[in-house]
């Protein structure tokens, strides 16, 4: 009966096979009929039989082509059905695929937020992952990007963040430094999370650069910790694509040339840049900037380094923004104050009234009364 069943079922589901070989059989049996009719009662004419058994031949020829094609056309039927259900199969795994990339991709990101102790946060995760596969979709899912010239690099995609970076190592690969070079360099570090698409989400420090009230996060006392998170973030992107991570930047983001430069650059006696100024809230910190590149180049008349621990300090405070921002407590700022009045003063007791060291200290007691004053008032 289950037989009987599935017989009837294939019939129903190839009714035009069925036809073939309905009409294979008929056209047989026409052929006995007709063949007996014209026979008439069994003969025993040997010529007969043999004219019988050519028929027989031909009508079972005829039968066993009718069942070949119908065979045939069975398989085509049945290979397009498989084709149908394989690309289907095809489709759902395409899908599956795009869905888990999709989800491994934002899980990275959330990764890479945490190893950068959540300074930073992505934008649109979903614009973020078009911009570095935008050929993957439901239908497609590619796990590899090839990165491309400069010049065929469409915006914010994963060509053009390898050419921000190449950008920015060429103005990092500088021994000497200008405050406008320093000033491109900050506008280009603007522009590049724009294509990495993050946010700065960490504490404000002062050295913190700023536009209208967003802070950027880069600051020109530790410009070296934003090189380090745009070429972390960079990375990422590139090994999760299949390519070779670049090389770090962040010995040459520690210049202290390009330091200098930076903080020239955005003294506060200047106009501010384009908008862009640095957070400022540490009582005369400019002046206290000024006053260490000025001690860098107090000499004696013999081109000896003079007030040398604190030209030391300076240098140690000035290279980093925690050593900076150490100084909100405004006793410790004082202190340090107190500090290089004493080296002044041993200074002074070993000048030669109206020598050269003798004005050298002279001019260093006014800046450091100056400061004083200002931290008092």
């Amino acid at each position: 009966m289950a037989t009987l069943k599935k017989w009837w079922g294939s019939i129903c589901e190839y009714p035009w096979i069925s036809v073939v070989i309905g009409l294979g059989l008929l056209f047989i049996l026409v052929v006995f009929i007709t063949y007996g009719v014209s026979l008439g009662p069994r003969s025993h004419d040997h010529t007969a039989w043999s004219s019988f058994g050519s028929m027989l031949a031909g009508v079972f020829t005829l039968f066993g082509s009718t069942a070949t094609i119908a065979t045939l056309l069975f398989l085509n039927a049945q290979f397009k059905e498989q084709q149908k259900v394989t690309a289907k199969q095809i489709q759902a795994v395409t899908f599956e695929q795009y869905v888990n990339h999709r989800k491994l991709f934002f899980d990275r990101l959330k990764e890479i937020e945490e190893s950068l102790d959540g300074k930073i946060k992505f934008k649109n995760h979903d614009n973020l992952y078009h911009n570095i596969f935008p050929q993957n979709s439901p239908h497609q899912c590619l796990f590899t990007v090839e990165i491309v010239s400069g010049e065929l690099a469409k915006v914010d995609d994963l060509s053009d963040m390898q050419s921000s970076y190449i950008l920015l190592k060429g103005m990092l690969e500088k021994s000497q430094w200008l405050p406008i070079e320093a000033d491109n360099l900050v506008r280009h570090l603007i522009m590049m999370p724009n294509a990495l698409s993050f946010l700065h989400v960490g504490n404000e420090y002062d050295g913190d650069m700023e536009l209208e009230g967003y802070n950027f996060g880069i600051n020109i006392y530790s410009i070296n910790e934003y090189v380090i998170r745009v070429t972390t973030i960079l990375n990422a992107f590139l090994s999760f694509t299949g390519n070779t991570p670049v090389p770090s930047l962040d010995n040459l983001a520690e210049s202290s040339e390009l330091r200098k430069a930076l903080i020239q650059n955005f003294e506060g006696r200047y106009a501010a840049k384009h908008g862009l100024v640095p957070i400022k809230k540490i009582k005369m910190i400019d002046e206290l900037a000024r006053l260490h590149f000025w001690i860098d180049q107090a000499k004696d008349i013999a081109g000896n380094r003079m007030f040398l621990k604190a030209w030391q300090k300076l240098n140690i405070l000035f290279s980093s923004k925690l050593k900076v921002n150490e100084l909100k407590d405004s006793r410790t700022y004082k202190e340090m104050i107190k500090m290089f009045f004493v080296e002044l003063h041993e200074s002074q007791g070993k000048t030669v009234p109206n020598s050269h060291e003798f004005k050298i200290v002279d001019k260093y007691f006014s800046k450091l009364r100056e400061i004083e004053n200002g931290l008092n008032n």
